[in-house]
């Protein structure tokens, strides 16, 4: 059985950066009262100062500034960028720090050039040097240092005619602007960002399924239903079994999970089917006891067999007596399997347990004796249902491909894996066992842009639900 390939769905994830948009939000907080708070606080005062020159280039070919075109202009542009490199030279630094050393002990040229910046003014010849410390009087006399020291280099490498100082530096009188707003909103704008980013990791690692269209869209088998997994704080499993007093949208899963299982079933060699999954934990045992009781209700008779010979889950979930005989003395031919049915509480339903557990469950499972049984247990009901272990974890419910109609995988939303989905249904392939069609078994559904509010789509089953009415109609009654 071959599956699509996995896409990536833009708007699916555009959906799963919205649903956390609220994460985005608080990092733009919290990005944002960090830099204001640094800024504020924790930042210490700068000053800046700055000062300009202008260069007389001596080359006949130079640029006249007074009739200047813009290929002039691009030429002086690039005469600038040269000045920059001159001034950031180790011997014009050198030299500024030699000058500086004996007011400011200490000072490197390696400081000088992290505190300077250089810019043309207006894309002219005009250059303007700049410096920032935390010191008023520092940051001028580097200024005023540069002024001074650069000219004589920049006439030897660059050849120019001369140079004029235009301004000094003054020693500035207020501190620099630190506007925290501004930078609180790029540190906002920052987090943000990184959050996003993480939030996009984590869709395109995240292999879980989270809606039944992604079963649709990566893999061939159909999916035959999507049942809502009903949220429960008792943990006892018998609390998952359906009956008159479930909730109408479960009912009505296992119906269409009924309705489109024997649509399926017609025409295939027998009435065996197989409910498995990959792993544990997906919810496989209560959906196929639920299927069970969903078919007996409607009047079929059913028989579900509790093919896991390690663990037997439905023995939990139907609470029979742990010493029942079952699969694994009907096989082994100590007890007819006729003889170890076990009634439930709904007549058309009888259950079949596991029985002792045996040491080769494997080798039981895949023996003509179980073959022969699911034969006669299909001649004798409606339908079978055969719950079996992972298929993931363990062969027992390949072995059963010979004799059963084929196999329900059960995949439970949000913990389900793409990964051990494919795995599990190359193997169904490579035993030749009919993959019948999945069974999307989630606590939120998709559900179509009417019924996405789910007041509504409550309100929507409250109008079909006859239990409802026949209350209502019993409360009238008694109050007359």
């Amino acid at each position: 059985m071959k599956e699509k390939g996995m896409r990536i769905d833009l708007l699916k994830l555009l959906i799963y950066i919205l649903k956390r948009s609220w994460i985005l939000i608080i990092c733009a907080i919290i990005g944002f009262g960090a830099m204001y708070y640094y800024t504020s606080f924790c930042q210490n005062d700068t000053y800046t100062t700055s000062g300009t020159m202008y260069v007389y280039n001596a080359n006949p070919n130079a640029v006249n500034y007074q009739y200047a075109n813009a290929s002039d202009l691009d030429s002086a542009v690039r005469l600038v960028d040269t000045y920059k490199v001159v001034v950031n030279s180790h011997k014009v630094l050198d030299a500024v720090a030699e000058r500086l050393s004996a007011a400011y002990p200490g000072i490197t040229s390696g400081y000088i050039s992290r505190t300077i910046s250089m810019s043309s003014v207006a894309e002219t010849g005009v250059l303007a040097v700049s410096c920032t410390t935390d010191n008023a009087k520092l940051s001028a006399d580097i200024c005023n240092a540069v002024l001074d020291a650069a000219p004589a280099e920049i006439i030897r490498v660059v050849s120019a005619g001369s140079i004029e100082i235009i301004d000094y530096a003054g020693v500035p009188v207020f501190p620099d602007d630190r506007n925290p707003i501004r930078k609180g909103i790029l540190g906002a704008l920052a987090l943000a960002v990184l959050a996003g980013g993480i939030l996009v990791l984590c869709f395109l690692l995240n292999r879980k399924v989270n809606d039944s269209k992604e079963l649709e869209d990566n893999f061939t088998p159909p999916v035959l239903a999507s049942i809502l997994r009903e949220k429960k704080e008792n943990k006892d499993p018998t609390a998952f079994l359906l009956n008159e007093k479930s909730p109408m949208e479960v009912i009505e899963g296992y119906a269409k999970l009924r309705m489109n299982l024997l649509f399926t079933l017609s025409g295939k060699k027998n009435n065996v089917v197989v409910v498995t999954s990959a792993l544990p934990g997906e919810g496989k045992s209560t959906v196929a006891s639920n299927l069970a009781i969903s078919c007996a209700m409607s009047g079929k008779s059913v028989l579900l067999i509790d093919c896991d010979l390690r663990r037997a889950s439905q023995r939990k979930i139907f609470n029979y007596s742990r010493r029942s005989q079952g699969v694994s003395e009907a096989v082994i031919g100590t007890a007819d399997w006729r003889d170890c049915l076990v009634d439930t509480d709904w007549e058309e339903l009888k259950l079949l347990p596991a029985g002792q557990f045996p040491p080769n469950p494997a080798e039981l499972l895949s023996s003509p004796a179980m073959a022969k049984l699911l034969e006669e247990a299909g001649q004798s009901f409606d339908l079978v249902v055969a719950d079996a272990p992972p298929v993931n974890v363990v062969s027992d419910p390949l072995v059963l491909s010979t004799a059963a109609a084929g196999c329900i995988f059960v995949t439970r939303q949000g913990f389900s894996d793409h990964r051990e989905i494919r795995k599990a249904l190359i193997a169904a392939e490579m035993t030749d066992m009919d993959v019948l069609g999945f069974v999307f078994y989630g606590e939120t559904l998709e559900r179509g842009y009417y019924y996405s509010k789910r007041k509504y789509y409550k309100n929507y089953y409250h109008a079909y639900d006859n239990r409802n009415k026949a209350e209502e109609t019993n409360g009238r009654t008694e109050k007359k």
